[in-house]
């Protein structure tokens, strides 16, 4: 069980700032507003995270986009500091995610620390829906390690949750759904856990060390 949290949207903005550089009005509509976006080939492990949306997400990111970055840095200090009782770290910026109907997001089922991903122990994840998750469009995961009892995450935008991707196999289904699903996720873990790992994210090429895959939240400082 993954216990959904609220949070204000209008204090955040995410899904209006995304909207906005999209130049839609519903990002569930993204497959017909931005058909121009869709990808002309079939998408697998490889190319996933590179079709155009994520192109024109990732340009405008680093251009940089400074009020979506202040957004989600105040979304660590005000939601994200409150589940940690000593400093942590977490990813410099979350991973972009499109559901597009009758495709998958995910190709391969899998946990975070494994062999092709190879994320360091202790990160724990986290995914912000930026439109509804429902059924085949949402993320599913098993519910502890090796049981592989998979159900969808189901959440609605102005909820998050926290789940252990690290450990436990997770994936997509391709999406049957009339809507195109838009989330973010990413990682954290208490800094007393971090070794500084050299190994690279497989998606950003980042390694996975402070710098560069992760930054600090010192709690003292931070108040």
């Amino acid at each position: 069980m993954h216990k959904r949290i609220q949070y204000n949207i209008d204090k955040y903005r995410f899904a209006e700032l995304v909207s906005k550089t999209f130049e839609v009005d519903d990002l569930s509509l993204l497959h017909i507003n931005r058909k121009d976006l869709l990808p002309p080939q079939k998408l697998d492990f490889s190319n996933e995270s590179r079709t155009k949306f994520h192109e024109l997400f990732y340009k405008k990111l680093n251009s940089p986009w400074t009020s979506l970055i202040e957004s989600y840095e105040d979304f660590i200090k005000n939601e994200i500091s409150l589940y940690f009782k000593e400093d942590f770290i977490y990813q410099s910026f979350p991973t972009f995610r499109i559901h597009i109907p009758n495709y998958k997001a995910i190709h391969q089922w899998h946990y975070d620390s494994d062999p092709i991903h190879k994320h360091p122990p202790w990160e724990i994840n986290v995914q912000v829906p930026l439109t509804k998750m429902i059924k085949t469009q949402a993320t599913w995961i098993e519910s502890v390690p090796g049981l592989e009892d998979f159900s969808p995450m189901e959440m609605n935008y102005g909820e998050y949750v926290f789940f252990d991707g690290n450990r436990c196999k997770h994936g997509n289904k391709v999406n049957e759904e009339d809507r195109t699903r838009v989330s973010f996720d990413f990682r954290v873990m208490p800094l007393s856990k971090y070794t500084g790992q050299s190994k690279s994210s497989v998606t950003s090429q980042k390694r996975f060390i402070i710098g560069e895959y992760y930054k600090i939240f010192n709690k003292l400082a931070e108040g």
